[in-house]
């Protein structure tokens, strides 16, 4: 009889670990370690440039250049790295485009290149929403 609540409580404990570690990676909160840390590949002659366009509120030109003919992959992640939007590049020597982000949350956002499964490039923007209090005040 010992030995049966013994083993259910070896069960119970098993099983309420193994669900805390599932949570933790469904949850994206795997700590790093060397064997599960992706590092970028050396970018060669690879160039990603993201800037705003002036006088628009949340447009970026993405210009990618591709000297070479490979097939590349350009994609918008956000601070979960959900994919938000994704395509396969034209293999040209200097692709460009332009990115309206203004329906995004605010946070921080990845422009990724990919080649394969390697990361070739990437730069992170942050959006965030600044609101102003004006207060006129008047005297008469």
């Amino acid at each position: 009889m010992k030995h049966i609540q013994f083993i259910a409580v070896i069960a119970t404990i098993l099983f309420s670990q193994s669900i805390a570690v599932a949570q933790d990676f469904a949850m994206n909160k795997v700590k790093p370690t060397a064997a599960n840390i992706e590092t970028p590949a050396a970018t060669g002659d690879f160039k990603l440039d993201v800037a705003q366009v002036t006088g628009s509120d949340l447009v970026f030109r993405v210009t990618v250049e591709n000297p070479g003919s490979d097939k590349i992959i350009l994609s918008i992640k956000d601070a979960n790295n959900t994919t938000l939007h994704q395509e396969s590049l034209p293999v040209t020597l200097v692709y460009k485009a332009r990115f309206n982000l203004a329906d995004l949350q605010d946070g921080n956002y990845v422009f990724e290149i990919r080649k394969g499964r390697t990361r070739i490039a990437e730069k992170i923007i942050g959006i965030k929403t600044e609101t102003s209090i004006n207060r006129t005040v008047s005297v008469q």
